[in-house]
């Protein structure tokens, strides 16, 4: 039913971001989350829903068990251990990816001032990977600091068939997840003990230091460089992957590019143009040097081959099969433009021009602003990255179209971002990007089945007894959303509905074998 999509268009994904709530008056984690969730509720951004884990096939013994909230937009919203995490609605293109990370912003902003409001403390979100601990009993010069890890995970909807040889998908993709990071990377300060000397370093990914092999289901020990989850929130015929490795970033230049790389990456893959990607030597202990690597910028790699190559011309190889698969099996306008963005910024690279990319890449912008403060200790490091991932008052700034003042406590600065991806990404501005934002914190992506769930939900809410990613069940009848794109707005405005029955029968019409009474 849905119309031909064509390159990276063709590609559903979403984010799931794990947002750390704190507070100074040392309460529970899991007591200010459940606060920031009820206030989105009082709000009206989300409202209680049950979620369908019968469809889903948990690796997670804990994740049957969480309770969940839908938001306005078909965000799904939940406390993930102590974390308030925000898993997007699913989408098909870099503008949704960029427009939906910020709305999922907002959201936890918003959360955790209701809950401000609610328990009369002060309670902060912030948007990172990594927590730092001063431990009380610690070397002569400062206290000894443990980092622990926390998780952004990526999503894209690939073919099954592609997957079904494990060996293969190690072959064509871990090169990529490590190499990526000099684009894709966060940036933050981890605990000495990664790296061998004292106090704390900062490093491209905090979350490569925390890998222990190539592969691995669990998401949360001895992590793998790739997950090997077989949830695919989809039809049998397709395989989600779980990118454990995707990480909390806030400038719209380096989501942009990430999404836009991640979707022509499998799109190339699932044409293999992958296999004969160059296999790394030894993938764990390469994907940790590249991210210590912050001062020389040499991100050596050796190749099984023996060959000492580096992070940029591995690079180059993924970005050929890129432009490959965009010119032969078609491409679409935006794919077209992260071509042009991945180009440039290699050619940079090559030169290593990384002050280039302060305000666009995140580590990039988190190195410039400690080389500008030169902090005198470990504690004053971890604060000023701290402050980078704090989100405040400055989120305003995304739903207005004029130039206002950034008037926040926190170091990202939005204005500076927005500037430096309208200048070096064709087609973004701030009016229309702001516009963008506005819409996705009230509305699902209009491409995807996304938008029959919200709309439903929305008019219907009484009618619903459970939702998953790929289900929904009224009381009338339960729609199977197992294609990525069905029932999107363009299919339902092809046949207007006045009411629930009528939406169904609609539904029904499209897709008979998904619409069961």
């Amino acid at each position: 039913m849905n119309s031909r999509r064509k390159g990276a268009e063709s590609k559903i994904r979403g984010i799931e971001q794990e947002y750390p709530v704190s507070a100074k008056a040392n309460l529970n984690p899991s007591l200010l989350v459940n606060a920031a969730i009820r206030g989105l509720k009082r709000h009206g951004f989300s409202q209680d829903v049950i979620w369908d884990t019968a469809t889903e096939i948990s690796q997670e013994v804990h994740e049957s068990r969480i309770a969940s909230s839908y938001g306005n937009n078909g965000c799904r919203i939940y406390n993930d251990m102590g974390h308030l995490e925000i898993s997007t609605p699913s989408y098909n293109n870099p503008i949704d990816a960029m427009a939906y990370e910020k709305a999922s912003e907002i959201y936890a902003l918003v959360g955790a001032r209701e809950a401000s409001l609610a328990l009369k403390k002060e309670v902060l979100v912030h948007k990172n990977n990594v927590a730092n601990i001063a431990l009380e009993k610690g070397l002569r010069k400062g206290k000894r600091v443990k980092t622990i890890t926390y998780a952004t995970h990526g999503n894209i909807i690939t073919l099954r068939e592609a997957c079904k040889d494990w060996s293969r998908v190690e072959r064509a993709l871990i090169p990529w997840v490590i190499t990526r990071i000099i684009f894709t990377g966060s940036g933050d300060v981890v605990s000495g003990e990664f790296v061998g000397h004292e106090g704390v370093k900062f490093v491209i990914s905090p979350r490569a230091m925390f890998v222990a092999q190539k592969s691995s289901l669990s998401t949360t020990v001895d992590r793998g460089i790739l997950n090997t989850r077989d949830q695919p929130h989809a039809a049998r015929r397709y395989w989600r992957l779980h990118d454990i490795h995707y990480e909390g970033l806030r400038c719209e230049y380096s989501i942009f590019l990430r999404d836009i790389a991640q979707a022509l990456v499998i799109c190339a893959f699932e044409a293999g143009l992958l296999d004969a990607a160059p296999e790394i030597e030894d993938p764990v202990r390469t994907f940790k040097m590249i991210s210590m690597d912050t001062q020389e910028c040499e991100w050596k790699i050796k190749l099984k081959t023996g060959e000492i190559t580096d992070a940029v011309s591995i690079l180059m190889f993924y970005l050929d099969a890129m432009e490959k698969v965009s010119t032969e099996y078609g491409g679409d306008g935006w794919g077209e433009r992260g071509l042009k963005c991945l180009s440039r910024l290699l050619e940079r690279f090559e030169a290593r021009r990384i002050e280039d990319y302060v305000d666009g890449i995140d580590w990039v912008t988190k190195l410039a602003l400690l080389v500008n403060y030169e902090p005198k200790s470990a504690s004053e490091g971890i604060s000023i990255c701290n402050q980078y991932a704090l989100l405040d008052e400055n989120l305003g700034f995304y739903l207005k179209t004029k130039d206002d003042e950034v008037k926040g406590a926190s170091l990202f600065n939005p204005k500076e971002s927005l500037a430096f991806a309208e200048r070096e990404l064709p087609g973004v501005d701030r009016r229309s990007y702001s516009a963008r934002v506005r819409h996705a914190l009230f509305n699902a992506p209009e491409q995807t089945r996304e938008f029959f769930k919200a709309e439903m939900m929305k008019r219907y809410r009484a009618h619903v007894r459970s939702l998953s990613w790929s289900t929904m069940v009224l009381n009338e009848a339960k729609i199977l959303l197992d294609e990525p794109f069905m029932l999107n707005k363009d299919e339902m405005a092809s046949c207007e509905a006045k009411d629930m029955e009528e939406s169904l029968s609609v539904a029904k019409r499209l897709y008979p074998e998904k619409v069961i009474y």
